[in-house]
């Protein structure tokens, strides 16, 4: 007689849950709380949202709010709240610029901005590795194509606005 996995038992198969779409989500959910978790331990003083938008505005350098929405996936209002809460704890400023014919806010990190990437930002990529690592390169690699190219099929069918 066959086993029957933590799944099965709880009557997760073949129900939403138990399709590719969710898995990716799970997938990521787990991600963002390991990250929130390795955050805590440090004693960062950011939520997970604010160290990716601010790791986000180090790597991009004079990024505009709606560019950096669209790295983060997070609509406007959101980021302007998390940018809001980043000036206010003096990581980030913003400047208004022109783009084009149009005026923007580009965001830029602070000294104290820098450090705090500089802190955490290794160490949470090395997180990353390390948590990925027994996957091998190949298979990663893989998977980061398989997963952009259902970015692509799903953003070429489907109206997304971020």
């Amino acid at each position: 007689m066959k086993k029957k996995n933590k799944e099965e038992s709880a009557g997760f198969v073949n129900c939403y849950a138990d399709k590719l779409p969710y898995i990716i989500e799970k997938t990521s959910v787990y991600f963002r709380l390991r990250g929130s978790q390795q955050l805590a331990k440090m004693g960062c003083p950011l939520t997970i949202d604010q160290f990716i938008t601010l790791d986000s505005i180090a790597f991009n350098k004079g990024i505009c709010q709606r560019d950096l929405a669209k790295i983060v996936l997070k609509d406007r209002s959101n980021i302007t709240r998390i940018l809001n809460i980043l000036e206010e704890k003096g990581f980030i400023i913003r400047e208004n610029t022109s783009k084009g014919n149009r005026m923007v806010k580009m965001a830029k990190l602070t000294p104290e901005g820098k450090k705090l990437v500089d802190k955490y930002s290794i160490v949470m990529t090395n997180d990353l590795t390390d948590m990925l690592s027994e996957f091998g390169a190949e298979n990663l690699k893989n998977i980061k194509t398989v997963l952009t190219s259902i970015i692509e099929k799903i953003s070429k069918n489907t109206n997304i606005q971020i």
